[in-house]
């Protein structure tokens, strides 16, 4: 839904869920995206905190907040980089990291990229058309995400778990 936003309503969280609200609707729990970066978990929730509390106070909300970048979550299930990346049977070793490490990856929308690349197994003119296509394959490993895989292991997506179990709760009761 975000992405129909003009750009200048898609800066920040709350100028995001003021055009939300415009649409209509009643909303009993939001769930709001937003990486950690640098200023981590904690920082985040505040601002989501405020900008829910200034814009629809009565809903209760849920932060989907990765460490790094979602990017980062999306390296760790080397079958789904090799279908998204249109070789299935590749042998190359990707060199991916470790759920508990992952994280820790200073760039990981580059070196998702760079995993995909070498996942794809192309070269030259192929390759460089390939990468044009990153968002797509950005898409499709998020729809692919296997919530009981790997994935599990990764702190920011177990507090989102658990996050999301909570603000589910608060809205059924």
């Amino acid at each position: 839904m975000i992405e129909r936003l003009p750009p200048s309503r898609q800066k920040t969280i709350k100028s995001r869920l003021e055009a939300i609200k415009e649409l209509g609707g009643e909303y009993e729990l939001v769930v709001v995206h937003r990486d950690a970066d640098r200023d981590g978990r904690g920082s985040r929730l505040q601002e989501i905190d405020g900008a829910v509390t200034a814009v629809m106070p009565s809903v209760s909300f849920v932060g989907v907040i990765p460490i790094r970048m979602t990017e980062a979550w999306l390296m760790l299930d080397e079958q789904n980089l090799r279908v998204v990346a249109g070789n299935p049977n590749g042998r190359t070793d990707l060199g991916l990291p470790k759920p508990k490490a992952v994280e820790s990856i200073p760039d990981p929308k580059a070196a998702l990229a760079e995993k995909l690349a070498l996942a794809s197994g192309l070269s030259g003119r192929k390759l460089d058309k390939f990468k044009k296509r990153f968002p797509e394959h950005r898409r499709q490993l998020l729809d692919r995400i296997n919530p009981l895989g790997p994935i599990c292991e990764v702190s920011s997506w177990k507090d989102f778990n658990e996050d999301l179990l909570s603000g589910l709760r608060k809205v059924s009761s």
